[in-house]
């Protein structure tokens, strides 16, 4: 596995080294110390693993990067590494393509599993943050969209985005495939899909799909538009 560890601070890079040792004792870390290095380095390097950056670099923004960097290796998934906890940011990263957001106060015990679940090709976003996450979530919809139809009001509570999120669950869609249809990053239809599950008390996307076809949310077998 080859990774490649951008972060300006070296004592901050050498804590991590210790902590992907213990992940992967056979991964080739690459470092780089800015943003500029770190696409010269994506560039140069075609077989990179995993990208971890920093939010926050002395010569470049990671969110300014971050597009950068996956459009230059676009199927290399990208977690953003921060001391910021502002759900905003979070936000802002996983729109931004990133694949899992990663406070610098967690345990290593924490990363390795966050890195694993990213390595598995999921999301990984913040157990404490995800609350927070889909309450702005929901609040930028609604601003975005104040004039609800009827139908998108009366679906648990949901924005127009949700509703037509849960329209193409029940249409069989995978969460890439959703991503595909509405042009949205992965970790936003995870944000979207996890407040629907919450709002239809469900626990997986099967029971998801049964219980708003049930209350006449949706058909499980809609053609779609």
């Amino acid at each position: 596995m080859r990774i490649l560890l951008v972060d300006d601070h070296t004592l901050f890079r050498e804590a991590l080294l210790h902590v992907l040792r213990q992940f992967d004792g056979a991964a080739v870390v690459i470092e780089a110390s800015t943003a500029k290095e770190a696409i010269r380095l994506a560039t140069h390097y075609h077989d990179l693993d995993l990208i971890l950056l920093d939010l926050t670099m002395p010569d470049l923004n990671g969110l300014s990067a971050l597009p950068e960097l996956h459009g230059l290796r676009p199927a290399v998934p990208l977690v953003i590494l921060s001391a910021s906890e502002e759900p905003a940011a979070v936000r802002q990263a996983l729109e931004a393509g990133a694949m899992g957001y990663i406070p610098k106060s967690c345990s290593s015990h924490e990363m390795i599993a966050a890195l694993r679940l990213v390595l598995a090709g999921e999301v990984y976003i913040p157990p404490g943050l995800l609350a927070a996450l889909e309450a702005l979530t929901i609040a930028s919809a609604q601003i975005a969209t104040p004039q609800q139809s009827a139908r998108e009001e009366g679906i648990a509570g949901l924005t127009p985005r949700q509703a037509e999120v849960l329209r193409l669950m029940g249409q069989g869609l995978s969460n890439k495939g959703i991503c595909k249809r509405l042009n949205l990053a992965e970790g936003t239809v995870k944000l979207h899909v996890t407040a629907i599950m919450r709002a239809l008390n469900t626990g997986n996307r099967t029971q998801t799909v049964i219980e708003a076809a049930r209350r006449g949310l949706i058909s499980a077998t809609d053609p779609g538009r």
